[in-house]
């Protein structure tokens, strides 16, 4: 064996014999625990009904009976609530105003003194309506009547709702024509404070 290859051979013996004190010791190796990941916080946003709020609304009205005429509806709502945990009661008025046109003239007007209960889903409150009605109008005079509706009203933050709501408006001796009856639809955006 010539001297180059006996060298080669010697060197790799050695590094045989000592590779195993380069890898550690023969005892156990202690596995440490991995750190444990940072806490997610989640942030639910409010959905406590209780508060003052103000609106806006467009729609549809329609007279049925002894006035009959349609036409788009807007107008403004007010009102406050109270949060009584699954359940939602509140007061508040609204107005609507367009120029709903009958044989007889035009309908000025359709407002509400309001009264709503709903039930609390959370960022959604599921609701009926009914209360006090008013209908003015300087061809067809001014009367006084009730309704009744059902609307849905979701928090899109906590301080800006959506409400989508139909009622249907009965007004019994509207001056010289009699019975009366208004249906209205509205889509609306409310300022929660």
């Amino acid at each position: 064996m010539n001297t180059f290859a006996k060298r080669a051979l010697g060197a790799t013996v050695v590094l045989s014999l000592a590779a195993p004190a380069f890898a550690g010791s023969l005892a156990e190796p202690v596995i440490e625990p991995a750190p444990a990941p940072a806490p997610v916080v989640v942030t639910t946003p409010s959905n406590d009904w209780t508060g003052g709020y103000a609106g806006l609304q467009l729609g549809y009205g329609e007279l049925t009976d002894n006035l009959e005429g349609d036409d788009v509806i807007g107008g403004v709502r007010a009102g406050y609530d109270w949060d009584l945990g699954n359940w939602v009661v509140g007061l508040g008025a609204e107005a609507n105003f367009g120029n709903i046109e009958t044989d007889a003239g035009d309908l000025d007007s359709l407002s509400t003194l309001r009264v709503r209960g709903g039930y609390d889903f959370g960022r959604t409150m599921l609701y009926g309506v009914t209360g006090a009605s008013y209908a003015a109008s300087e061809d067809l005079n001014d009367a006084w009547g009730y309704f009744g509706g059902i609307g849905v009203e979701t928090m899109v933050t906590d301080a800006v709702s959506l409400t989508g709501e139909i009622a249907a408006h009965r007004f019994d001796d509207y001056q010289d024509f009699g019975r009366v009856d208004a249906t209205t639809a509205t889509i609306g955006v409310n300022y929660r404070f």
